[in-house]
Order: C-alpha cells, then structure tokens, then sequence
C-alpha cells in the first residue's frame, strides 16, 4: 500500500521550526495524517536523527523490549508509520510479519528505506531455533544487512532473545515498554515505554548477559514516556495476517483439510471483542 498523497506533503511539517520549538519545550508532537496520534518528543526528535543517518546509507535496527499485553504492536507501527511519512516509503500490514523468513524475504525485495517489522518475533525465533540453521540464517541476517539501507524493528519479551552479535554490536535504539497493576484499583496499567542508552557497548553487553532481568535504571534515558491506544495499519488486515500465522504455526502438521475447516473470520472476531474488552 503505497502513501497517500497528502501524508506526503506533512513531512515539510515533521521539519518545521514550529516543530522544533514545541519540541524544545518537551510538549508530545501530534502526528497528523491517516492515523492520529501523540508521540513524544525525546522519541520523535531521535527518530529524526535515525532517519538522517538512513539519508546518509546507513540502516537501523530498533528493538521494542515489552511483555505480553502491553500495547507493544501499537507503539511498532507508530514508530513505523512516523518514519515511513518521514522517508515516503510504503507502509500497511505487508511491513508486519510474524516469520522470519518471511522478514527476510521482504526485506531483501524492498527499496532502500523500507521498515520492516517482526511482530511476535520470539514465537517466530522459536520456531526457527527448532530448525537451527534457519535461526542461524536469521540472525546472520541481521548481522548483516546494513547495506539494505533500511529500518528493522524486532519485538521481543526480553533483551536476552536476541543473539550476542546483534544485542550489541547492531541495535541502534532500544524501548522497554512498561505493564504493570496499579495499587489501589489493581487494574493493569499501559501506555508508557522507557528509552534505553545504547551508546556504551560494555552496557549492552551486560544488560544482555542480565538474561530476563529489566535493564538497570542507569541506562533508562527518559522514563515513561506515553503513547496513545492508535495501531497504525489496518486493524482487520492485521487481525487476519496474526490469525493466518497463529493457524500456521500450530497446525503445520495436520491435514491440510482440517486447517480449511476453521472459521477464519469466527477467530478474527473473536480477536476483536478480546480488545474491546481490554
């Protein structure tokens, strides 16, 4: 899907000097186009700088560190939305994937500045590292694709998932978005992520070493910075491309006819009044 013409012409408006003066200020940056959203401006001006560095032939790698449930896709493609308007490069569900080697095949078929999303990525490196040398082609991949000239968002439960190479030597930002309950009414809080140092590698070395354990307070940049409830794709689309891999995944050994008698739209909808309820 490619941009539509007027969220093009809000990119001269990303680079505006009214921007940069709220920005200065610390008030969150409206992004204004298909979808409608608040972001912060620590998160939006480093944003920025990451995508001169793509003007410049470089690439990057942005890794969401978050628990399950906490609104980790919604904040993926918001980072992925700002910087596909940024870049005018194609964005929608096709940037999501919840394969590896899918991952890889649209990123070896994409254009310079293409972000490209592995959502879920630890069920799909799971089943990868059950056939090792995919793992190892995956992860090699990443090692090695700076010359594709484009963004790669990977979304894990923890820092640890990722192998050491990358952990240190690839990532360019980091974000740990936070889940918890709240004391007095005991209902779950979300919305807030906190922006993680990656400039000292003997930092990253040690918080992956950590295994599961949160990254130290000393290398939190800005802490709880929020974002809204907005996913940025198609929320049917997207539904139906997690349901298809959800099928994929679990029934790669059944009968090709029992995997055509589930009701596709029956789990969607399922799907969609668990998020309503959330």
């Amino acid at each position: 899907m490619n941009l539509l013409k007027f969220e093009k012409e809000i990119v001269s408006k990303l680079r505006s000097d009214k921007v940069k003066n709220s920005l200065d200020k610390g008030k969150p940056f409206l992004v204004d186009g298909v979808y409608n959203y608040r972001m912060d401006w620590k998160l939006k001006n480093d944003l920025d700088i990451l995508c001169g560095d793509l003007e410049q032939n470089d690439d990057c790698l942005i890794i969401i560190v978050a628990p399950e449930g906490s609104g980790k896709t919604v904040l993926e493609t918001q980072i992925g939305y700002y910087i596909s308007i940024k870049m005018s490069s194609s964005w929608g569900v096709n940037n999501l994937h919840f394969d590896g080697q899918s991952y890889i095949d649209h990123s070896l078929n994409g254009k310079p500045f293409l972000v490209n999303c592995l959502d879920e990525s630890r069920r799909a490196l799971n089943k990868m590292r059950g056939m090792t040398g995919n793992n190892v082609e995956f992860m090699n991949f990443l090692s090695e694709c700076r010359d594709q000239n484009q963004v790669h968002i990977i979304v894990l439960p923890a820092y640890a998932d990722l192998e050491q190479y990358v952990a240190i030597h690839r990532v360019k930002y980091i974000i740990q978005v936070n889940k918890s309950r709240d004391k007095d009414t005991k209902r779950l809080k979300r919305g807030t992520y906190n922006i993680i140092d990656c400039k000292y590698k003997y930092k990253l070395k040690e918080a992956w070493k950590n295994g599961y354990k949160e990254f130290p307070k000393s290398m939190i940049l800005k802490k709880n910075c929020k974002f809204d409830n907005v996913l940025c794709v198609n929320e049917k689309e997207y539904l139906e491309k997690k349901t298809q891999a959800k099928k994929d995944r679990y029934m790669s050994k059944t009968d090709k006819k029992e995997k055509d008698k589930i009701d596709l739209n029956a789990m969607i909808n399922e799907e969609l009044m668990r998020i309503s309820k959330n």
